[in-house]
């Protein structure tokens, strides 16, 4: 019995100071957070694979995915902003390592708006990241919106019909919320902070979007 207590007293002293460390990085930057999150899912996944993945670039990323979570661990969120598509396809490999079969993706403007990716280009790694996908993946893709300037709006709406198309083809479903966020091809004043990241508002419409497609397809 004594042993038994012993040990029963290390072990609470080791969950205390893993505690304690996770406090730390949790209070230094967010590389340091995301780095710790990532290994706390990447040792429960080895018991329970996620959920759902979310991948993306910013706009995913400043989202609160909690409304998807019905318990601890259940969303993976690996998107960071400035991702492009290549990087998506290699956040979807993460991903898959870790047993996601259900995959929410945004992505394509950081290619479109930053890299000036001709439509051949993001085609190209748009192919290749669908192709990263489990074979059984199922999951929603997040259609780019428009941003505060009008005049990109023909390119927006150029690589979006040709993403909805591939993806579909893939079996994901599609959800797109240009009516909802913009008006004439700008993005609504209401629903961003700097013309092309999300506001609060925006930023939960998108989530509940995401949710409402998941649910239909009977995956939420």
């Amino acid at each position: 019995m004594t042993m038994i207590a012993t040990l029963a007293q290390i072990l609470f002293i080791l969950v205390i100071l893993l505690l304690l460390f996770g406090a730390l990085i949790v209070a230094s930057d967010a590389g340091a957070r995301r780095a710790f999150r990532l290994a706390l899912h990447r040792r429960v996944a080895h018991l329970r694979p996620p959920r759902y993945a979310i991948v993306g670039d910013s706009l995913a990323a400043q989202c609160d995915w909690r409304p998807l979570r019905l318990r601890p661990f259940d969303v993976l969120c690996l998107c960071l902003g400035g991702a492009t598509l290549k990087d998506i396809g290699a956040q979807i490999v993460e991903a898959r390592m870790m047993g996601a079969r259900c995959f929410v993706i945004d992505g394509g403007l950081n290619d479109l708006l930053f890299d000036e990716a001709p439509l051949a280009q993001i085609e190209n790694d748009f192919r290749a990241l669908l192709r990263r996908l489990p074979e059984d993946a199922r999951g929603v893709l997040m259609l780019a919106p428009h941003v505060a300037d009008a005049a990109t709006a023909p390119r927006i709406d150029e690589i979006n019909a040709l993403m909805r198309a591939l993806a579909e083809a893939r079996g994901l479903a599609v959800v797109d919320l240009a009516p909802q966020l913009s008006h004439n091809g700008a993005r609504r004043p209401e629903m961003t902070d700097d013309g092309l990241h999300f506001s609060p508002l925006a930023a939960k419409l998108w989530v509940r979007a995401a949710k409402e497609r998941l649910l239909r397809d009977g995956l939420a």
